[in-house]
């Protein structure tokens, strides 16, 4: 029966429109959800059956017929394709370390069971083995943990600093965590010898300094202003102990700047010997220098004018050992370790994956994403280093990017159409009524 068309083509509508809800109660639903990302459902006709294919002009000399166009009768609607938005959300600030966001493109990586896993939520917390773990689902975040030599030890560059291993795996930052102790190598002593100084008056200045296991010791230098105008002798002692100095004298400038030495050199040996003990490396050895002033710009060190004197220690580069107490993350990904001696280390680094078109991820539940063969290949990286458009926010999440206000506008434009096509359903029942009481 021809009306029979019209009450499939109704029932297509339902259909399409019923799905095209089903996809805005499933945004509004998640309106609220870290780092989704809402969807939009796109519409297209089905087959249309075809009655005629139509005819070409046919004329001579301005005498025949014109073309008619094909005849052809629609069958419906129905869901073409369901296309997700990966705009970037809104970040909210929580004030939560662990809580991370990507601003820009990019995708955090999670390991589930040996299965990739890939999401813009970054509510991170650590389990009791110190994992960093999605906090929902428990799924490993991936990215690098810190360089360690053979026996397992951070490996530090020269500024002392531990660099991330370039290895992909599960980040672990174990409560346990120490910042290892490091020998002074360096000291800065700045200030005045007040140039009125008598013979024989002195000055002295003294800090602790450190050995290669964080133990403290008290080094002193005394100045002595010598019968030799212009020059002081220099003494020293480690822990109360004389301590053998390569240099007896410093000599200056009649313009107050130090003429020699700018520095003073104490080796690890001479440490060792003045303490009676091997607490100093003198194998590598981490030798101690003295900075008196920059060569290139003397007035930035220890000067002799008509002023007090307030020659003393400004800074050295040696720490004990300490424990880990909180944990922060830059915008690169670097996890930083803030420790009890006062020292900030690296302890690993976030990675981060882009897709050539997120769009075509497979969305898996629990905020996560796989790969599919329309997504390609991740491409792992870090941000604002390998990704430069892309910065990592801690204390902050991504907020949905649902829109209520579109969302529910397109809810209205769904619902007047599904009353539209149940009114043709209606109506095809009302003619094929009409057909069945023809004959009474």
């Amino acid at each position: 029966m021809g009306l029979s068309r019209s009450l499939s083509v109704g029932a297509s509508a339902l259909r399409a429109n019923q799905q095209m809800f089903d996809v805005i109660s499933n945004n509004l639903a998640n309106s609220n959800t870290v780092g989704f990302k809402s969807s939009r459902a796109n519409f297209q006709n089905q087959l249309s059956q075809l009655y005629s294919q139509g005819n070409s002009p046919n004329q001579s000399a301005g005498v025949g017929v014109g073309g008619v166009n094909p005849l052809q009768m629609g069958l419906g609607v129905k869901i073409g394709s369901i296309q997700k938005n990966m705009q970037q959300g809104n970040l909210e600030i929580t004030n939560r370390p662990l809580d991370l966001a990507l601003q820009g493109e990019g995708f955090f990586i999670y390991q589930d069971n040996g299965i990739m896993k890939y999401s813009r939520a970054g509510v991170i917390s650590q389990d009791k083995n110190g994992n960093l773990v999605d906090t929902n689902t428990g799924a490993y975040l991936q990215g690098y943990n810190a360089l360690t030599d053979a026996n397992g030890m951070p490996v530090k560059d020269s500024s002392g600093n531990i660099q991330p291993s370039g290895k992909l795996g599960n980040i672990q930052i174990s409560e346990d965590t120490i910042s290892q102790p490091n020998q002074t190598r360096n000291i800065n002593l700045t200030g005045n010898l007040n140039s009125s100084m008598a013979t024989g008056d002195s000055r002295k200045t003294s800090l602790n300094i450190y050995d290669q296991i964080g133990g403290v010791h008290a080094l002193e230098f005394t100045f002595t202003k010598s019968a030799t105008a212009n020059t002081y002798d220099i003494t020293s002692t480690i822990d109360g102990n004389a301590l053998t100095l390569g240099t007896a004298q410093i000599l200056f400038n009649a313009d107050g700047t130090i003429n020699t030495p700018t520095s003073l050199a104490i080796t690890a040996s001479d440490l060792n010997t003045a303490i009676g003990s091997t607490v100093f490396d003198a194998t590598t050895p981490k030798d101690l220098t003295v900075q008196l002033a920059d060569p290139n710009l003397l007035l930035s060190g220890l000067t002799q004018f008509a002023m007090p004197s307030t020659a003393s220690f400004s800074s050295q580069d040696g720490y004990k050992m300490g424990k880990l107490q909180d944990l922060s993350v830059d915008t690169n990904g670097k996890i930083w370790g803030a420790f009890t001696n006062g020292r900030s280390e690296i302890l690993g680094q976030v990675v981060i994956a882009k897709f050539s078109n997120p769009e075509g991820l497979i969305q898996n539940g629990d905020n996560m994403y796989l790969n599919s063969p329309n997504s390609g290949e991740a491409v792992f990286g870090t941000a604002g280093e390998t990704f430069q458009a892309t910065k990592l926010v801690s204390n902050s999440l991504e907020q949905s990017n649902v829109d209520i206000t579109t969302q529910f506008t397109d809810m209205i434009t769904a619902q007047r159409a599904f009353e539209a096509a149940s009114r043709t359903i209606t109506i095809s029942d009302q003619m094929l009524a009409e057909i069945n009481a023809l004959k009474r």
